[in-house]
């Protein structure tokens, strides 16, 4: 077990994300909850299918951006994040 706090990169799971950076997840919120406890800045990646690229996805205040999404085909650096 590591706190978050010293983390340097965050790797993320999604069922389907944005060129923001918003994501869909698996429906019970634990990335928010978990990076909302970040005292400091650190890459978030998701990695995907292009075929889990949709736009748009609905937000809401709480939800954390992913900075960057990396595809079989190409690396979006997110606009929202």
């Amino acid at each position: 077990m590591v706190d978050i706090n010293d983390v340097d990169l965050v790797v993320m799971p999604g069922t389907a994300f944005d060129p923001e950076g918003n994501r869909i997840g698996y429906g019970a919120g634990f990335y928010d909850k978990l990076l909302s406890r970040l005292r400091k800045k650190v890459p978030l990646i998701a990695i995907a299918f292009e075929e889990q690229m949709v736009d748009p996805i609905p937000s809401e205040p709480h939800d954390v951006k992913v900075h960057k999404i990396v595809t079989n085909a190409r690396v979006i650096e997110c606009l929202g994040a």
